[in-house]
Parts: structure tokens; sequence; C-alpha cells
């Protein structure tokens, strides 16, 4: 038994700092802010306001999103004085948010470092978000480039957003139809009783204009406002407004509300790890793959954390996992399948054919009616697994002995990784290993399937996958990278490409 239970081949790269849970995994959200610059009606250095970029920031990161912050020049952003939580006025003394923001050296070496606009690729983000702060009023009023920016993004249908003085873009942006982007919209920004109160609160005028009086001027102009200073956000389609420093988190909020909706508009990764591995095994590809899809992890019981006791686990759970999993899409999905979970992924498809626009196998078994993991594991002679099993004593569960983990599944892996697969290796439930699918040509034989190979594989050999993908004989089209068993750890980039041109 130990001889035939073979490499059930496994994606221990849960283990990686790249897979932190909930961390990037829905895609990427863009936020703009302003350069600095310099008041012309107080002299004062001026630039984004603290609130109006991390209060955002935290609701998309808590949302799973990863944020990127761009300027228009690009490089270090400057706050205006009266949002920093420990300016000597105490003006913001009660944003602890900003404060946290602040002393996180990580979250500071961003705000020093954006990216420059006009180097953005606009397609890598579901969303847009311009903050405010004083500095918009000079750096982004009447600016052709982040108007442009703005309305480009905004015809594409994804959630775009501004706040408070951020919105002066609104004043000036136009479709190319020549209309104003906000013409007969309803829409919001900073009120012009806030901005007499905060002229009386310096004892001078701070704004060279207010964004009210000129809004209420446009054509067909739906601008609104609410209570001063309370937090305050209007949406019209994909047009998302808030009115001032305390109305960031409400924008940002309608945005992820938005953003749920549109997971329609994208195509539906449902990725499945293989053996002595959990849902992080896809770490180095998830959150680049989610910018321009939805991707769902599955973590198989008794992997990873999941505290389900080996010698409970049966194909039918795992089956039931994946299933459950494509059926709370809200379409068809692509199912992905890596080594052991090849077995997996087929009856998967045999069961619910409907909802699977396609299947693809990652260096993964690929079984035939009434076929079973050890059966095909038999015939692999290029495997250094299979004779390397430790089995607990009622051979429940096995493990790979740990000399022959790394060389087995990921040589060319580099070494902390190797490091991270010894550490989190973790005994795999061995009774769906030896359990049959039964599959159809009506129903498995009706899902479109893909093969990606790794030629270089010492776990599941390439003679053997190339077999199995024979012996299927309906395989659409196969793929060959030259790496190990974990093909999108070593070449992550590459296994991308490959499966987004999977259509």
């Amino acid at each position: 038994m130990k001889k035939i239970i073979l490499p059930l081949i496994m994606v221990a790269s849960s283990l990686m700092a790249h897979a932190q849970h909930n961390a990037g995994n829905n895609g990427k959200v863009l936020m703009i802010a302003s350069n600095k610059s310099t008041s012309q009606q107080t002299g004062w250095p001026i630039g984004v306001w603290y609130a109006e970029l991390t209060h955002p920031y935290w609701i998309f990161s808590e949302a799973g999103y990863t944020v990127d912050i761009a300027s228009l020049e690009g490089g270090e952003l400057y706050f205006d004085g009266f949002s920093d939580p420990e300016d000597a006025s105490k003006y913001a003394a009660f944003d602890y948010i900003s404060l946290g923001f602040k002393k996180d050296p990580a979250k500071m070496a961003l705000v020093k470092n954006t990216l420059k606009l006009s180097n953005i690729k606009p397609s890598d983000y579901k969303a847009i978000f311009v903050c405010g702060g004083q500095g918009p009023m000079y750096t982004l009023y009447k600016n052709p480039e982040i108007e442009k920016f703005f309305a480009d993004f905004y015809l594409t249908g994804k959630p775009t957003a501004a706040i408070c003085h951020g919105t002066s873009i609104l004043l000036n942006t136009k479709l190319p139809n020549g209309k104003f982007l906000v013409e007969g919209k309803k829409w919001t920004g900073f009120a012009s009783s806030e901005e007499q109160y905060a002229d009386n609160y310096v004892g001078m005028k701070i704004q060279p204009f207010r964004i009210e009086d000129e809004a209420r001027k446009m054509p067909n102009s739906k601008f609104t406002v609410g209570s001063p200073f309370s937090a305050f956000a209007v949406q019209d389609g994909n047009l998302i407004t808030g009115q001032q420093q305390n109305s960031g988190a409400a924008a940002a909020e309608l945005v992820v509300k938005e953003l749920e909706k549109q997971r329609k508009n994208y195509p539906t990764y449902v990725l499945v790890h293989g053996a002595w591995a959990d849902e992080s095994a896809w770490g180095f590809v998830r959150n680049q793959l989610a910018q321009n899809a939805n991707v769902v992890v599955v973590n198989l019981p008794a992997h990873g954390i999941d505290l389900t006791a080996a010698n409970k686990v049966t194909l039918k759970h795992y089956v039931k996992t994946v299933t459950d999993a494509v059926n709370q899409q809200p379409g068809k999905v692509t199912l992905v399948g890596h080594s052991m979970a090849g077995i997996v992924v087929s009856q998967v498809a045999e069961n619910i054919p409907t909802k699977i626009s396609k299947l693809v196998y990652v260096s993964a078994y690929l079984p035939r009616n009434g076929e079973d993991l050890l059966t095909l594991a038999n015939q692999d002679k290029e495997s250094k697994a299979g004779t390397s099993l430790e089995f607990t004593a009622d051979y429940s569960a096995a493990s790979i002995k740990k000399e022959v983990i790394a060389p087995a599944v990921c040589a060319d892996c580099p070494d902390f990784m190797k490091e991270a697969l010894l550490k989190y290796h973790k005994a795999e439930p061995a009774k769906p290993l030896g359990e049959k699918v039964v599959l159809t040509a009506a129903k498995f034989g009706s899902v479109p399937k893909y093969y990606i190979h790794t030629s270089n594989d010492a776990a599941v050999g390439y003679e053997l996958q190339k077999m199995m993908v024979k012996n299927n004989g309906t395989i659409k089209q196969t793929f060959v990278m030259n790496t190990s068993h974990l093909p999108f750890v070593v070449q992550p980039a590459e296994f991308l490409q490959i499966l987004t041109s999977i259509k």
C-alpha cells in the first residue's frame, strides 16, 4: 500500500506570506491623491486629507482588495496639516485610523512612493477612488489628465468614485459626447456651509471657489448635500461621491457593494488544491488572477487548518466541498484542479456539468470511469514520492518522508518555499485515494477540458500525465511548463498567462 499511495501531490504552498488570508484576493482598487502644492489663498503647503485616504483604504482592505495609491506626478504625498492626528491643532486628534496608518512603516512607504498616474494600466483595477484634501482644488481641478482618466474609467461601467474636494474634477470632466459627466446625475461634494465653517475656523477664506456653488450652476444639476460634516455619500449608476472627510468610509462602502453586484461581469475561477496542501497553495497567483476575475479557493476537509479527522474523510466529502463552492457562484465557473484534485474536480464535473464552463487540470490526475488515484499512481515510474510514504498506525493518513518532500514536489522552488513545504506538511487522508470515480460521456464528457503539463515533475510524472491525457481522448488543448510539480509557485506569470488564455 505504501508503494501505491504515491505522490498525492501536494501543493504545500500553503505556507507563504503571499497567501495571507483575505489579503487582496478580490482584486485591486486604485486610490488617486493630490501631490503637494501651495494654497494661493492661505500660503499653506497643501495636499491630501489623511482621513480621505486612510478610511477608504481600511474599508477596501477589510473587504479583501489590494489598494494601490497613485498621483499625477507619482512619488511622495503631503498630508494637510489639520488632518494629521498628531497636529498641534488637535483638529483630527480623534482619527485613530489615520494615526494607525501613520505609525505603520509599510503604509507610509506607499504614500512616499505613489504610482505615477500616466503609468497606470486601468484594466488592472476594478474600481478607482479620488481622494480629497485641500490640494485637489489646485492640482486636480481642470487637469486634463485626471479628467480623461476618470471619464474613461467611468465609461467602463466599473465603480468610479471621488470625495470631498476631489469632486472638484467633476466640475469640468466631460464625456466623449461633449456633455458633463455629472449632467443629470445625483452627486455630492464639499458643501458651501462646510466651507463657511472652515473659513470661520481659521479666520480667512481657504478655497479659491466653492464646489457646491459651481455645481449648482451646471446644466441639469442634481448636486445634493447632507448635514454638515456628517457621513454622506451618494451613488448614481457607477458614479459614487462622498461629501467630505467624514464620508470617505461611506463612499468606500458603496464602492464595495457595487463591486459585489458586478461580480457577474467577471469570469469565475474555482481553484482546488492538491494533497498535503490547503487553499493558500494558490498564494502566488490568486491576487493577480483576481484583478480581472472572481477567484474562489477551496479548502478541502482535513487540510490546512481544517480540523476534520483524516479517518473521517472520504472522496464524497471532497466532492461536496467543491460542489458547494461552485454552486454558490452566480454563473458557470472555470474549475481548476491541481494534482490529487484532478480526481475531485472530475467527479464534480460529472455531478454538475451545467455549472462548469471548463475543467483545467494542472499536473493533475485525470481519471477515466471506474479509476481511482492509486490505480493511476501505480503506473507512474517517475515519481519520487510513491515509495516514500509514512502511515499512521491505522493507515488512515500518510505523510511523505521529510527528506523526499522538496525533491519530489518542488526541486526548483526557492529555499524558503522548500522550508515551508517541510514546516506545513500534514498527514493526508488515505481513504479518498482509493475511491473510484463514476464518470459518463453524457455529463463529464460534455465539459471542455484542458491540461497544463509539468515536464520536470517528480511527483506526478510527465509520462503519466501524457498517458492520462491520451487515454481521456477529449482534452481540447494541452500546455507544457518546464517546471516541477508546482508551476504556479515556480513560474506564476507564465502559469497565469496560460490559464487566462483558455477561453
